[in-house]
């Protein structure tokens, strides 16, 4: 085991409710399940089923689009489905849903197969398993996880996040109190589709789930699984954050992991890859953690997908009255919800409920450039630039600032004396960036075709000019036989008309 320090990254001592350390409930099932077709990074799955159709817990009814970067979707539990519709989806566009009304016996499909030993499959069985799954990045990401372990990749270090992003989160922390063992299951079976030959778990130090995590690994006596404790400082459960600080190495801007060798799951991705192959059940739930000054009792519960979020609210004892605004993700980099109604995701880790103390009324000052926001930034940026030269319209220089490379983790308002939403402005102007680099990439295009449809109309020019060249060359010097061809003719000709003469 090992200690990290970042040099970067916020610690967040003020008093808050946490739901570290709180045990795992279980959420009941509810009678109407709203399952969206896109849970995933890439493009939505595929409807399998129709309304009327008799579905069972774990049967797939969204296939992969073919050729594209898609993840298969599952019934969370046996029922009817009601109804096909485009409804709205926590953190993402409206999507094509299928609702489900649960018969109450949650019958489970027969069709996958539960393996005693998983490691005993080959690399590309359980490849392929993955993928079946319907497995994405749990972390958040939602990348289709089939897609990500890919052997041809040179991967030789995988990287098991515990140690979560954000503050007030804890449903990984919960998953790893409580099933250590079945996520190293997982783990290696990543190892073995990725042909690495090492596994380094981050962890939170003083969390719960140390003691179980390190006993497991001690248990298991794999060289291979090594346990890094890194500090409880935001963000530094961040993917490129926590890469750098376990490998010394960053990773390239516009690049991936897999450019330096390592791929990073979450741990909750294990903890669903061993599911499946031990028991057979594809990703149909996950722990969400609910917390905040606005949640009565703060918890972490393992949810259906598609479960309603009010019912999670219930079983965190329902709002307080000073709740004032749901958000899925935690205080930092969460998303504003419209209203509980909505279905839980793949992607919905926690659901933080703030309280009317925790809204921000204060004025927006003009910078004293003290510099703290770049003291903090994990990308180590300068925000203070970037917004200068934001304001001033220069985004050319932006993209050289390295704007694309800001996380939105929000540290730089955190810290800001002037209360400049930094976050906000970057946030605008990567979207700027990205309009201008797509109406470049069209403009582009649109040249490129422009001067392919010039070069074949001069083709075309040119050929018809050779061929009209060779019919002019061909009247100028004819041939004997077709001077005799045009004797004869005349001569039928002349004859005709004397015949026509006498009558």
């Amino acid at each position: 085991m090992s200690k990290l320090q970042p040099l970067w990254g916020i610690n967040f001592s003020r008093p808050a409710i946490e739901s570290g350390g709180l045990p795992l409930i279980t959420a009941p099932l509810p009678d109407q399940l709203v399952v969206p077709l896109n849970q995933n990074i890439g493009f939505a799955a595929r409807a399998l089923v129709t309304e009327g159709e008799q579905v069972l817990k774990g049967q797939p009814i969204g296939a992969i689009t073919e050729n594209k970067l898609s993840a298969q979707v599952h019934a969370p539990t046996s029922g009817t489905v009601t109804r096909l519709s485009v409804q709205p989806v926590p953190g993402q566009d409206p999507a094509l849903c299928i609702e489900i009304r649960a018969d109450g016996g949650d019958h489970a499909w027969p069709k996958y197969t539960q393996h005693k030993d998983p490691l005993k499959l080959s690399p590309t069985q359980l490849h392929e398993a993955v993928s079946e799954a319907g497995i994405v990045g749990l972390g958040g990401a939602m990348f289709p996880t089939g897609a990500k372990l890919n052997p041809k990749d040179g991967v030789n270090t995988l990287i098991l996040n515990g140690a979560e992003c954000e503050p007030r989160i804890s449903c990984d922390d919960s998953l790893m109190q409580d099933s250590a063992a079945t996520i190293l299951l997982g783990a290696q079976v990543m190892l073995r589709i990725l042909a690495a030959d090492k596994c380094v778990i981050a962890v939170k130090e003083h969390t719960p789930a140390a003691k179980p995590m390190a006993h497991a690994i001690q248990q298991l006596n794999d060289k291979r699984f090594s346990l890094v404790f890194v500090p409880a400082l935001y963000p530094a459960g961040g993917e490129r954050q926590l890469i750098e600080l376990l490998t010394n190495t960053e990773v390239p801007t516009g690049g991936l992991p897999k450019d330096i060798g390592v791929v990073c799951q979450n741990v909750a991705t294990a903890y669903a890859i061993a599911t499946f192959l031990s028991q057979g059940e594809p990703l149909i739930s996950r722990i969400i953690t609910v917390s905040g000054g606005g949640i009565k009792q703060p918890a972490n519960i393992m949810a259906r997908i598609g479960t309603p979020i009010s019912k999670l609210i219930e079983c965190a004892g329902g709002y307080t009255n000073t709740a004032s605004r749901l958000i899925m993700g935690g205080p930092m980099m969460g998303i504003a919800l419209a209203n509980d109604k909505l279905p839980v995701t793949k992607a919905c880790n926690s659901f933080y409920i703030a309280d009317t103390t925790e809204l921000s009324t204060t004025t927006e000052l003009p910078c004293i450039r003290c510099g703290d926001c770049a003291t903090v930034c994990p990308a180590h940026l300068m925000p203070q630039l970037l917004l200068q030269t934001k304001r001033t319209n220069d985004y050319s220089q932006l993209a050289t600032l390295g704007l694309p490379d800001c996380m939105e983790c929000g540290c730089c308002d955190y810290v800001c004396p002037s209360n400049i939403p930094l976050t906000l402005e970057f946030i605008s102007a990567k979207k700027t960036l990205r309009d201008i680099a797509f109406g470049k990439n069209r403009a582009s295009h649109a040249e490129q075709r422009f001067n392919a449809r010039n070069e074949r109309l001069e083709k075309q020019s040119e050929q018809r000019e050779r061929q009209l060249n060779q019919q002019i060359e061909a009247l100028e010097t004819p041939d004997t036989s077709t001077q005799n061809a045009l004797k004869e003719l005349l001569l039928r000709t002349e004859k005709n008309k004397h015949k026509d003469q006498k009558k």
